[in-house]
């Protein structure tokens, strides 16, 4: 997949997916799809995004990411995506939609077929929806799309309610919303050794700035190194019996007997919340509840 900073002009005819797509969850990747099924018809599927949240930059708020950029590219490049255009927000926030449509879409991106979320808004103020691009893409010969939304259990699925469901510990309805099993994916650092010292291991993930940080507390998890999985345990928090304030993922993996790994990379996959984050009175009392949660771990993931 290639991937663009700036509108580098397309010579190839392309359908293309619009959105922000802060994290590339089931709702998302219905417009994705459409779009790289698009390739039937002799078009390059293309995605157009930014750089930063359109929602943040206007309400000068911080929004959490459910995904790294790294990740969403990764992703994109799994469903069948060839081009990635991450676009300046603040380039383009003050056009008119028919504007976006003809300058960007069509005279910039070649665009012959055009896919949009149900809840999509573009152009000056954000007033322009799905019903205002099928519009305008009609006059200008472009075929626009707008998909509807994903219901799971009645209800949408939206990154809004993943936040919601992340931040509630509700780890296994995320995943289902998700479509995959949300984690972390990054280096191993080096701690303070102490789990080590009382006998498990663990291994240090700290939070990429701007990522959600789901409820603070121990999961069962799914750990990946270098294509090996392992039951993991998982503690997502602060670390408050050793003094440690700084969001990160400290993970045992009872199972694992190898060699040093540090320095290499973990993807950390959250299955199923197992209880909150607990100040214990003393290390003795931290470690029967780190072995305890062990085994209740090797039972929810069972064998890998």
């Amino acid at each position: 997949m290639q991937i663009f900073n700036k509108l580098v002009p397309s010579k190839e005819y392309s359908a293309a997916a619009l959105g922000f797509f802060d994290g590339i969850h089931i709702g998302h990747r219905a417009v994705i799809e459409r779009t790289v099924d698009a390739k039937k018809d002799g078009l390059t599927p293309i995605v157009f995004t930014f750089s930063k949240s359109p929602k943040g930059i206007i309400s000068g708020k911080t929004l959490e990411m459910l995904e790294s950029s790294e990740q969403k590219a990764r992703h994109f490049e799994k469903t069948g995506i060839e081009k990635l255009y991450i676009a300046d927000f603040l380039k383009v926030k003050d056009m008119s939609p028919k504007d976006f449509v003809k300058k960007i879409l069509l005279e910039k991106l070649n665009v012959k077929q055009v896919f949009c979320g149900f809840n999509y808004h573009f152009g000056k103020g954000g007033k322009g929806t799905g019903e205002t691009l099928v519009s305008v893409c009609k006059e200008l010969g472009i075929n626009a799309y707008v998909v509807p939304p994903v219901i799971i259990d009645g209800e949408i699925v939206s990154s809004t309610k993943i936040r919601s469901l992340l931040k509630d510990g509700n780890i296994k309805q995320a995943n289902r919303f998700l479509g995959y099993d949300f984690g972390i994916k990054t280096d191993i650092i080096h701690g303070n050794h102490i789990g080590k010292g009382l006998g498990f291991p663990t291994i240090n993930q700290p939070v990429k700035e701007g990522i959600i940080v789901p409820k603070f507390g121990v999961y069962a998890s799914v750990v990946t190194i270098e294509n090996k999985k392992y039951c993991g345990v998982t503690n997502v928090g602060v670390k408050p019996t050793i003094g440690e304030y700084k969001p990160l993922y400290e993970t045992w993996m009872p199972k694992y007997s190898g060699e040093d790994i540090y320095g290499k990379t973990a993807k950390v996959e959250l299955k199923e919340f197992i209880r909150p984050e607990i100040k214990f009175e003393s290390l003795e009392e931290l470690k029967q509840t780190v072995l305890k949660n062990g085994k209740q771990a090797l039972e929810i993931i069972g064998e890998i």
